[in-house]
């Protein structure tokens, strides 16, 4: 087999490895078969082009638990439509979990302004619980995920906003996570389960950053759980399990509470 650099000329070994670990903050395990939205591009604000999301609904006589997804990208890059090769979507909507992917305005959109891009996506979760009814929704079911700056989002959207989110999954929790993650984490915000799976010498997405979520939430008496790689330095996966899983009991187990 001829290598990428052969087939490609034009393209570094080096440079394949950047597009392929970029896209992989996007979206977790994005390369798989593509699950097509039920409702594409539907507007939860006017405010900004990108205040669209894409919804993946579930037909029943009872409204559907909802997990809401922000993409990755450092606030700059980044599409709702990785979304559709999430193999968390793939395996969970089937089984009766209703999926939003969500867009949202960049940084040169606003200003360099990263609260304003925080609060505005607060306005997807409230779209999505206002039209509740109409998509077949379970507005009291809600848990929110995302990578990276999608992980700054999550906390940000679930603790600086008491917007009845059942829980979080930040994934590759990022730099920033002191300024624009840590001060909004509230005493009775919705539990975190925070995996992050790079090694120590990644600077942008360092596994001491899940440590200062779990930290903060032990101070408040948050439930937090942390995960990591073995490279990582956090607790590890427990043998034979998959993250994905985890975090779907994690989801489901919020969603039965009272």
């Amino acid at each position: 087999m001829k290598s990428l650099e052969t087939n490609y000329p034009s393209i570094q070994m080096n440079q394949v490895i950047t597009i392929l670990s970029f896209l992989s903050l996007l979206c977790p395990i994005c390369f798989g078969q593509q699950l097509q939205p039920t409702h594409r591009n539907l507007r939860y604000s006017k405010e900004y082009d990108r205040s669209v999301l894409d919804l993946w609904t579930v037909n029943g006589k009872k409204p559907a638990p909802l997990v809401v997804y922000f993409h990755g990208g450092g606030f700059k890059f980044g599409d709702k439509a990785f979304f559709s090769r999430s193999s968390l979507l793939r395996k969970y909507h089937p089984q009766g979990v209703a999926f939003a992917s969500v867009n949202y305005p960049f940084l040169v959109h606003v200003g360099q302004d990263y609260l304003k891009i925080m609060n505005h996506c607060a306005e997807a979760i409230r779209f999505l619980k206002e039209n509740s009814a109409k998509y077949n929704l379970d507005p009291n079911r809600i848990s929110v995920s995302g990578v990276s700056a999608g992980a700054i989002i999550t906390c940000h959207v679930g603790h600086a906003n008491d917007l009845g989110i059942r829980s979080l999954f930040p994934i590759q929790q990022p730099m920033g996570t002191p300024l624009l993650a840590i001060p909004y984490l509230r005493k009775g915000g919705p539990p975190i389960f925070v995996y992050n799976r790079s090694g120590r010498n990644d600077r942008v997405h360092h596994p001491d950053n899940a440590l200062f979520v779990k930290k903060k939430c032990d101070l408040l008496g948050v439930e937090c759980t942390v995960y990591g790689t073995k490279d990582s330095g956090l607790p590890v996966l427990p043998a034979g399990q998959d993250v994905n899983e985890l975090a779907m009991k994690f989801f489901r187990d919020s969603w039965e509470k009272n």
